[in-house]
């Protein structure tokens, strides 16, 4: 059976998890190719405006691998079985958006409910098609998390990046000038064409990047318990407690936040983080992304970035 994953959204970050999952049910995996501009042109008339770019895009992710065949399209929906902690309702809607919006996909939706905490993917329901029998299924389940965890457990001793440590080997970093905290939605970050490259950016401008899938799970958790209110947005609640991490944390030189337009967790995280680096007098810049952005506008703003943090760092070692 050959199974169709969107390689993009929840893909940009839990790609090896559903990879791995469904070759051990004994699925061929078909990935759909890198996004572009025209994939977002396609999947944006599908939906109405409002949704963000990264919506847009992953419909044109269903029709490209509509067109390529598949048998079965994941479109895994996204839960949380924690008090007062939300996935943002269009992750937890989304094989109803991509059915009603793509007639076509009817009957060829592969829709497991999952509950992701933390580094563990949990399986609340097992998808409604026979893969494998229910125990091999969940014995896929298990040998997908342990190689999730070492995979992540490598971006926390090594300092990397996810995309980096899915890779064998990487190239040999550079003496880096700059630290900088990244902060942003994973598929913000790692679908090349919503971020235009910008990890990559950063370490062409000399700048070494810390994201929050290198913190220990207790170095995010410790700058929210301070927090007079709880943060609900699950990945939002993340980001929170990575750049509360961030901002108290002298050897970083600045903070880069990634965020889409319209994103409703992102107007209250970024906002807040905003104000609490203003008031700690860290630097800190934003970057709003939609199927607009450019690419050289992008360069601009992160080398004028990079050129104050630098300038910054030589004033005060004077």
């Amino acid at each position: 059976m050959r199974i169709g994953i969107p390689n993009t959204l929840f893909a940009a970050y839990h790609l090896p998890y559903w990879r791995h999952f469904l070759m051990e049910c004994g699925a061929e995996v078909v990935l759909s190719p890198p996004s572009e501009s025209a994939m977002a042109d396609r999947g944006g008339k599908l939906i109405p405006p409002e949704f963000c770019i990264p919506v847009k895009i992953f419909m044109g992710h269903i029709l490209s691998l509509l067109e390529q065949g598949v048998d079965l399209i994941l479109v895994p929906r996204m839960n949380s079985r924690v008090k007062d902690n939300f996935f943002c309702p269009k992750f937890i809607g989304l094989p109803e958006i991509v059915k009603y919006a793509i007639r076509e996909t009817d009957g060829r939706l592969l829709i497991p409910e999952v509950s992701c905490n933390g580094s563990h993917i949990r399986m609340l329901q097992l998808p409604g098609q026979p893969l494998a029998p229910p125990g091999w299924m969940r014995r896929a389940e298990q040998r997908a998390n342990a190689a999730w965890e070492q995979l992540l457990a490598r971006c926390r001793r090594e300092r990397l990046i996810l995309p980096e440590a899915c890779r064998e080997s990487r190239p040999a970093p550079g003496a880096a000038q700059l630290r900088i905290g990244l902060l942003g939605y994973a598929y913000n970050l790692y679908d090349p064409w919503i971020s235009k490259g910008i990890p990559a950016k950063l370490t062409g401008l000399g700048a070494s990047v810390l994201t929050w899938e290198m913190l220990p799970t207790d170095r995010i958790e410790r700058g929210l318990r301070a927090l007079r209110r709880p943060v609900y947005w699950n990945f939002g609640r993340t980001l929170l407690g990575t750049g509360l991490h961030f901002l108290a944390a002298p050897e970083l030189d600045g903070i880069v936040y990634v965020s889409t337009f319209g994103c409703g967790p992102d107007s209250v995280v970024l906002k807040w983080l905003s104000l609490e680096a203003a008031e700690r007098q860290k630097p800190f810049l934003s970057l709003s992304l939609d199927e607009h952005a450019e690419d050289s506008h992008l360069q601009t703003r992160l080398e004028a970035f990079c050129d104050m943090l630098s300038a910054k760092k030589e004033e005060h070692a004077v």
